[in-house]
């Protein structure tokens, strides 16, 4: 079973994975080739719950995570301002989106403590606007920042020889990733060499647009066949307008007007103490004869994680 998880953690890794091969080319999707239902759903198990999407963060690891994430939270919240700042600049609208919002919604705007990442959303119709425009941002041109927006899935950008924006089809993920640099890391006290994963510093920017098979909806522009079907989540348009502001990690940021209906479409269940179900593609509470089998220090992260 380890060797299954470490299969699952080389490909996936975390939203910031680096691409693949999509279902078509391989005949199968994700689930089928990693025997995801045999990590999430056959064991029951306390050591193989997945307490997030990838199975990167269980029992096993979690004070790990935990260590990991309180060392590099300064420096992902200051590239989230960079970002913020970035969008202000250029008059794009974002929303914080994912853990993030569920941070702001649950936590008062505290970053999750096993939550590895920073996520927002832009509309599709920004897409080029952030990404034409990055001259505009300082931290990039002084080296402090990267940017990527290559499609999830499949190494290419979505712009044609000409020039011309292409829109999202359905396969892979149409985002863009600022990811702080070397040079980042050592302005915040961290040793790098070429082996250092600078993807431990991250935000990532998805997109959303109009749901394929309701106009009142958006969707998430990010596909991942047999982990995440983006047909499933449809979010309504009218939970989104107007943008309200928010608090995250003293940061002033904006998200959706209804924090709470957007998130329970996509996570389903709120509270603390959650594991993944691949196969609603949501998360649900831990049930008790398996939250009695984790350890006591991460039984008390879930009564205490603010």
């Amino acid at each position: 079973m380890e060797a299954k998880y470490r299969q699952l953690i080389g490909l996936l890794g975390s939203m910031s994975m680096p691409d693949q091969a999509s279902s078509e080319d391989s005949g199968m999707n994700i689930s089928d080739r990693l025997g995801l239902d045999v990590i999430f759903q056959e064991e029951e198990s306390a050591e193989h719950l997945s307490l997030d999407m990838w199975g990167s963060c269980r029992a096993g690891n979690f004070q790990q995570k935990l260590k990991e994430n309180e060392s590099f939270k300064p420096l992902r919240v200051y590239l989230m301002k960079l970002v913020a700042d970035y969008f202000n600049r250029v008059n794009v609208s974002y929303f914080i989106y994912g853990g993030t919002a569920l941070a702001v919604y649950r936590e008062g705007g505290k970053i999750i403590k096993h939550d590895g990442d920073i996520d927002v959303a832009i509309l599709e119709t920004d897409f080029s606007n952030v990404v034409r425009n990055i001259d505009k941002f300082p931290a990039l041109k002084d080296g402090d920042v990267l940017m990527s927006d290559e499609c999830s899935l499949r190494k290419r950008g979505w712009f044609d020889g000409g020039g011309k924006e292409i829109p999202f089809c359905g396969v892979g993920g149409k985002r863009i990733q600022f990811i702080a640099t070397r040079k980042l890391f050592r302005q915040f006290g961290f040793e790098t060499d070429e082996h250092f994963d600078i993807g431990l510093a991250h935000v990532d920017v998805f997109t959303l647009s109009e749901h394929p098979d309701d106009p009142k909806c958006f969707c998430v522009n990010w596909n991942l066949p047999g982990v995440y079907d983006y047909k499933k989540k449809a979010f309504p348009k009218s939970i989104f307008f107007p943008i309200k502001t928010y608090s995250f990690e003293g940061l002033e940021v904006t998200g959706m007007n209804d924090l709470k209906a957007y998130l329970e479409i996509e996570y389903g269940y709120l509270g603390r103490g959650a594991m993944y179900d691949c196969k609603t593609q949501l998360y649900v509470k831990i049930p008790n004869n398996l939250l009695t089998q984790l350890p006591g220090h991460i039984q008390k992260s879930f009564l205490n994680d603010s």
